[in-house]
């Protein structure tokens, strides 16, 4: 490794050979192709009732008199207890966003990055122990990643694969039987192998239709 005087000097002597030949030095451009992570955010240790919190869709935020909110927003139900709890950041939701039964069960839980979710969103039955119902991946406000749900009943009912809100990879549906009844595999917007029903979405000349 030379010192930084001789990296300097030889950079020169490259440069004045490089122009003896008539050529001209290059310039080169370093870029990263890693598209940059989310970053979290400190929410202030305030809460407010969301009631006191207004959306304004056209810059879609929430206002406290009329100024975006950072800080947290809950609401409770007639006995106090948590109903549900959020935070916000400039008007935006981020960080954990949960909800719960009137029974103290969490009823969904889920993480959002400056007003899109990002990681995980799970939630749960009120009814049948409380099972799993839902867990599912997002990436930006997009689901991403493996997305799996069940019957209120506690049964595996589909486990799809999407690449930012697109299907892509394996997608499978149980009935509550345990019985396979659709199992095939989307790729750029086709589809491969067995389809017996539809999950969310219709097929219409082997391309990949989404229903509203």
């Amino acid at each position: 490794m030379l010192p930084m005087t001789g990296q300097v000097s030889l950079l020169l002597l490259l440069t004045l050979f490089l122009s003896a030949c008539g050529m001209e030095p290059a310039v080169v451009a370093v870029t990263s192709t890693t598209e940059p992570q989310p970053v979290e955010a400190v929410i202030p240790d305030t809460t407010v009732d969301k009631a006191l919190l207004t959306y304004n869709p056209q810059g879609a935020v929430w206002l406290l008199d009329a100024s975006p909110y950072s800080g947290h927003a809950v609401v409770a139900f007639p006995d106090g207890s948590l109903e549900e709890r959020m935070g916000f950041i400039a008007g935006k939701k981020h960080g954990p966003a949960s909800r719960w039964f009137a029974d103290g069960h969490l009823r969904q839980e889920a993480h959002f990055v400056h007003g899109k979710l990002h990681g995980d969103k799970k939630t749960w039955a009120k009814e049948s122990g409380h099972v799993l119902l839902a867990h599912l991946h997002y990436e930006r406000g997009k689901a991403h990643g493996e997305q799996r749900k069940w019957y209120p009943t506690g049964e595996l009912y589909k486990v799809l694969h999407l690449e930012m809100g697109r299907e892509e990879g394996l997608q499978r549906a149980f009935r509550k039987n345990g019985e396979l009844y659709a199992n095939y595999e989307a790729k750029n917007g086709r589809i491969f192998g067995l389809k017996k029903a539809a999950l969310c979405y219709g097929l219409e000349n082997e391309t990949v239709v989404y229903g509203q």
